[in-house]
């Protein structure tokens, strides 16, 4: 356990790998660590999990298959303390694998898909676990053959399903109860850039990027109502008052109440043809029913954080990635996190046919390296309240996504983020740092346990001010010699007090 001077990011696990063993104390280790362990094939991705609030967790699994046509997935729901409550099993469509969750009320909703072999249609099962009543409905969309499934959005018996293409997403509108799929088209070749429900107007909000041949252009809004399935198309300003252009390129939305909803995102005033996966600066804007106002932009260069004196009067062009906003009724922010791709590079030579030496070149990509994040927060009328600016701890990955989780604990934002063996956190008040960037390790089960490598590692808010660590670890306990090798998914309960 590691303590900073106002709050504590604090670690308690419980083992569990088919038996339970008794907890180890040690200077390092204050308490009981409250963790599960369910050993795995080595280096493989065996397990997935959804957590469901103060439902607890549910882990599941292939278990095989029962028959020629038949794959059997095998549930574990855990309770608040990673105990375990119930385990049950489900039948599938052989080969389907799972794709994603979203919850909704006290629901989960996971989404399966058989996407193999390509010479069978695809299969696609939406189950339904009500884990506080020991409930579980599994849907059959028979209707949706796409074997490119990559998202699905939630809300009771209604649901929007994403299929994510090299150069164009598909979006789907699927009715529970009435066993109809509609698709959004006839607006061109797009992809979707966010996803949100407003629960007050019934309708879901989605960011659009038309894509011309996999280019991203100027992004616009879509309502789709659920109710009444009316939808429409809301533009975005694509100039600016004094005539210059604007390129729109991301959108996140809060709704606020039934009359507007706040759109954040990030846009480029330098355009030209590399201009499409560049960003300047954010921008905010408020979407009255399907009217929106003018915009509001904040360049990165006038910025009060994270911005050298000698580039307040240049246009920063970066390549950012977008995560979710979080926000607490009052306060609403967004997070960029600049990025750039790695290479390395090898020369050699060879003799060709005429044994002349001949120089050659290989380019090896080394993944996605993580350099900063500004943090952006803006008050209900879309005006800038504060920014800041986190650097990441030499943070790369392979494929990209957002590496910064935030979370509000009242007016504080907890910023964190998985690195190695250990979770990076900060706590901001505005333009204050209230906790300077630290980290804990994830503590295993016995302190006798060595980490030789991790792989899958996150974390996640799951209720109240608890914390889902979760991933994959090799491990080697020093008292078992080589008998105490395994390869484990586990789950770490976190508190932060």
């Amino acid at each position: 356990m590691e303590t900073t001077a106002r709050n504590t990011f604090k670690i308690a696990m419980a083992f569990f790998a088919i038996a339970v063993l008794c907890p180890y104390f040690t200077l390092a280790q204050h308490d009981a660590p409250i963790r599960i362990e369910l050993n795995g094939a080595k280096d493989q991705h065996d397990y997935d999990f959804a957590p469901a609030d103060t439902n607890g967790v549910v882990v599941f699994y292939d278990a095989g298959q029962t028959a020629w046509d038949t794959t059997q997935w095998f549930f574990i729901h855990y309770d608040t303390n990673l105990v375990k409550q119930k385990q049950f099993s489900i039948n599938l469509t052989a080969q389907s694998e799972f794709i994603s969750y979203s919850k909704s009320d006290e629901l989960l909703f996971l989404l399966f898909e058989k996407r193999q072999p390509k010479k069978d249609s695809a299969r696609t099962f939406i189950i339904t676990l009500d884990l506080k009543n020991n409930k579980h409905l599994v849907t059959d969309l028979s209707v949706l053959d796409n074997r490119y499934l990559t998202d699905i959005y939630a809300v009771p018996e209604h649901f929007v399903i994403r299929a994510t293409g090299t150069k164009y997403d598909h979006v789907y509108f699927f009715y529970q109860d009435r066993n109809v799929l509609t698709v959004l088209n006839d607006i061109g070749d797009y992809k979707l850039n966010f996803c949100t429900a407003d629960t007050a107007n019934h309708r879901w909000l989605l960011g659009l990027n038309p894509s011309d041949n996999g280019v991203l252009g100027h992004l616009f809004l879509y309502e789709y109502d659920w109710l009444t399935s009316e939808c429409a198309i809301i533009p975005l300003p694509k100039k600016l008052d004094d005539g210059n252009k604007l390129l729109i390129h991301t959108a996140r939305a809060f709704p606020m109440n039934a009359d507007s909803t706040l759109i954040v995102g990030t846009y480029n005033t330098f355009i030209d043809n590399y201009s499409s996966g560049l960003h300047s600066g954010v921008y905010t804007t408020i979407l009255h029913h399907n009217m929106v106002d003018s915009v509001r932009l904040f360049n990165f260069t006038s910025l009060k954080s994270g911005t050298p004196a000698s580039n307040k009067d240049n246009n920063l062009n970066l390549q950012l990635q977008v995560g979710r906003g979080t926000e607490n009724g009052e306060q609403f922010t967004f997070v960029s996190e600049v990025f750039y791709p790695e290479y390395t590079y090898s020369y050699n030579s060879y003799y060709d046919d005429m044994r002349f030496n001949t120089p050659s070149t290989s380019t090896v990509f080394l993944g996605y390296r993580f350099v900063n994040a500004y943090l952006t927060t803006f008050d209900r009328n879309g005006r800038l309240l504060w920014d800041n600016y986190v650097l990441l701890d030499n943070t790369s990955i392979m494929h990209l996504a957002p590496v910064i989780h935030t979370d509000y604990l009242n007016d504080d934002i907890l910023v964190y983020y998985p690195h190695n063996n250990r979770i990076i956190n900060t706590l901001l008040n505005g333009y204050e740092t209230l906790e300077k960037l630290s980290s804990f390790s994830i503590e295993t089960s016995s302190p006798r346990d060595l980490i030789e490598y991790n792989r899958e590692t996150d974390i996640q808010r799951w209720y109240g001010n608890n914390f889902l660590v979760s991933g994959y670890q090799s491990l080697r306990n020093r008292d078992k010699g080589s008998k105490g090798k395994r390869y484990v998914f586990f789950l770490n309960k976190v508190e932060y007090r």
